[in-house]
């Protein structure tokens, strides 16, 4: 075998490998509702259980609508999802550092009930290619 045509079949075995790769990530995209109103801003996170590797992915849900990307998707595998929303309080509190003394910011707290974020029961699995996962929350 030429020197280069060993060149040109080693470029196709990592164009290969490479394409195999990326082919195995899922790309996640949907909605979020929250008492049946789309959840007008927030975040979501998918972190993989136990017996599935794959980094944990998120995105931002704008206007109750979110896309992870499948080059920045989770691989597949059953992940614990997780959804968060900041609301206004109405309250003043001191910015601390390293705001100047003395600067106020809007108070915040987590909009959405515990059982969707910190303690999430939700659950998804994702599977390579497109996943299309809507998510419909209560406050009740």
């Amino acid at each position: 075998m030429t020197r280069a045509t060993s060149c040109r079949l080693g470029i196709w075995i990592l164009l290969l490998v490479a394409g195999g790769c990326s082919g195995q990530r899922g790309g996640v995209a949907g909605k979020v509702t929250i008492d049946g109103a789309a959840l007008e801003t927030g975040s979501i996170s998918f972190l993989p259980i136990e017996g599935t590797e794959s980094p944990t992915a998120g995105a931002v849900i704008s206007n109750g609508v979110y896309e992870i990307p499948r080059d920045k998707g989770p691989m597949p595998g059953m992940f614990r999802v997780e959804i968060r929303a900041q609301r206004k309080t109405g309250n003043k509190i001191p910015a601390g550092s390293p705001a100047p003394p003395g600067t106020l910011v809007d108070e915040t707290v987590e909009a959405i009930p515990a059982r969707y974020n910190k303690e999430s029961t939700l659950r998804a699995e994702v599977k390579a290619g497109a996943n299309p996962l809507n998510f419909e929350l209560s406050t009740k």
